[in-house]
């Protein structure tokens, strides 16, 4: 008899996990631009704690998170690093809202004195890293390039040069960050969260002058056809709430 109750004690004790499983709450599964890596890892377990829904994130390229959207794939949560990608999918998503901003800055490896201002972005022989101009943040770069053109003291071919000394174009921010930190070309153009405590000791940056490089918005969005609604939810209003952008402000991230 003793020995029947051990072993209903010892199943009992082994299903006890699967059950506490079966009351887990669904994964979050999150599209994000890849600038929002650090921000969004940091801010996971908070959110997991005070929701109780896991979250699971891919990051990339806006623009092929949009078409990876537009193809089917399941997500619950689309982040986007410009409204254009986020219009692209209008018809996929609910109510958009702008979660953060950010803004762009040109970075160097330290050991490479080839680009020490903006205008030596034109030279002949500089290699440039951009991302590509379907990718947000290699939109905003041939906008700031073509706004300098506009002034005289670039020229009016400034924008043409540097895009002849355009040697790489990468599919999203972190890809172009990647190849400045290891040395692989003379310059790059990221958002200034992308300057991370690894890569800061890398590189230089030059900012660009006011007015010229446009802001990056970042506005969130439900899916519609989420297979976890409520999660998703839950995930866009924490990101919003002071709780969430907390995350985003210890990273740079502007409101």
């Amino acid at each position: 008899m003793l020995r029947f109750v051990s072993f209903a004690l010892a199943a009992a004790l082994a299903l006890a996990p699967l059950a506490a499983a079966a009351d887990d709450k669904p994964v979050v599964t999150v599209f994000a631009a890849a600038s929002l890596r650090e921000a969004f890892d940091a801010a996971a377990p908070a959110f997991t704690k005070r929701t109780g829904y896991p979250v699971r994130f891919s990051y990339g390229g806006s623009d092929t998170l949009a078409t990876q959207l537009q193809q089917g794939a399941p997500a619950d949560v689309f982040v986007s690093a410009n409204a254009a990608q986020m219009t692209r999918v209008a018809d996929l998503v609910v109510a958009p809202r702008t979660l953060a901003r950010n803004r762009l800055v040109v970075v160097a490896p330290k050991n490479d004195d080839r680009v020490a201002a903006l205008a030596d972005l034109a030279k002949p022989g500089v290699k440039v890293v951009l991302a590509a101009s379907t990718v947000p943040v290699g939109a905003y770069a041939r906008t700031a390039l073509a706004n300098l053109a506009k002034d005289p003291g670039y020229g009016a071919d400034f924008a043409s040069r540097v895009n002849a000394n355009v040697v790489s174009e990468e599919t999203d921010v972190k890809a172009v960050a990647t190849k400045i930190g290891l040395g692989e070309a003379d310059a790059g153009v990221i958002y200034v969260t992308d300057v991370t405590p690894a890569l800061a000791p890398k590189v230089r940056m030059l900012r660009f002058p006011p007015g010229v490089a446009p802001e990056a918005l970042y506005p969130i969005a439900v899916v519609k056809s989420a297979p976890n609604a409520a999660g998703a939810r839950a995930f866009a209003d924490f990101m919003t709430s002071p709780a969430g952008l907390a995350f985003l402000k210890a990273r740079g991230f502007e409101e």
